[in-house]
């Protein structure tokens, strides 16, 4: 099952489940990453033409093309960095478990080898999985309520995103469309915000 019943059991969790979540196929990780890839392009860009200049004393339209060559081929390593801890190291998943109690939400992010309910070769939303026992290691995110300010729904993916003043607080994965409805009725409870 890829949830667990909501009783007692795991201390004042009134929901709570197990999620597949995939990261070169991920479009909110992707557009993350390309995000973050331009800014890293335009910034080694920008060093290099201000190195030739503080070292040359001139920049001119071959420096210029120079250094975008070089940041290209940067951005090329970083694409390829990308694929390989993505699709060979983490075989492009990864398993997350869900608690959202009466002040927070908490967010287990377990390094493992998740088994799907359901085979598939290639993701791109959450899927179910079977508990995950014994994570190979694992970081613990909370988010809280009151510090919730914006709740925003992707119903394609079954994606809550959790804002707050400073950004988003927290992407909470749902595996399939009854998670995701209970989900999305238990933080517009906690926060009296309704996800737009």
């Amino acid at each position: 099952m890829s949830t667990l019943p909501h009783g007692r059991d795991a201390g004042d969790a009134a929901l709570r489940w197990f999620v597949g979540v995939p990261l070169g196929t991920n479009p909110l990780i992707l557009l993350d990453f390309i995000t973050l890839l331009a800014i890293a392009w335009v910034v080694s860009w920008g060093a290099l033409v201000a190195t030739q200049f503080v070292l040359g004393g001139y920049v001119d339209v071959s420096h210029y093309k120079g250094a975008a060559v070089v940041a290209s081929y940067l951005s090329l390593i970083f694409i390829g960095f990308y694929g390989v801890i993505c699709f060979i190291i983490t075989r492009n998943r990864y398993a997350a478990l869900y608690r959202c109690d009466r002040a927070a939400i908490l967010c287990e992010n377990m390094r493992c080898a998740p088994r799907a309910l359901e085979r598939q070769l290639l993701r791109f939303a959450p899927y179910p999985i079977e508990p995950v026992r014994a994570p190979i290691r694992s970081v613990e995110r909370r988010a809280l309520w009151k510090d919730v300010t914006k709740v925003r729904k992707i119903d394609d993916l079954r994606v809550i995103v959790l804002k707050g003043k400073r950004g988003t607080l927290m992407r909470v994965y749902c595996p399939d469309g009854k998670i995701y409805a209970e989900a999305l009725a238990f933080v517009a409870e906690r926060t009296g915000i309704a996800a737009a």
